[in-house]
């Protein structure tokens, strides 16, 4: 079993104009894709860019004497006003 390579990924280009085709996480995909159309494909290796890392400490014990338990207060639902139609001046709906 090959292992991935998490670093690097291989672009599948057409020649003639410059559009990708593919993204490929292994060489071998890229090669056989351009082995579909040699002429007018090639390939190119990419590097993923790390993005911002941040370090996180973690406590070593969740501090249990600022625990606050609070109540819900309960709130009254508005009613909309109901809207009657006249009868007889709307088209009927048909599924």
């Amino acid at each position: 079993m090959n292992k991935y390579n998490t670093e690097d990924y291989f672009s599948v280009i057409e020649t003639k104009t410059g559009r990708k085709i593919v993204d490929c996480g292994e060489e071998r995909d890229a090669l056989e894709m351009v082995a579909f159309d040699p002429a007018n494909r090639t390939y190119t290796r990419n590097k993923f860019l790390m993005g911002p890392v941040i370090d996180i400490e973690m406590p070593k014990a969740l501090p249990t004497n600022e625990i606050v338990v609070s109540k819900k207060e309960s709130r009254k639902v508005e009613k909309l006003p109901q809207i009657k139609l006249p009868e007889g001046q709307q088209e009927p709906f048909v599924v």
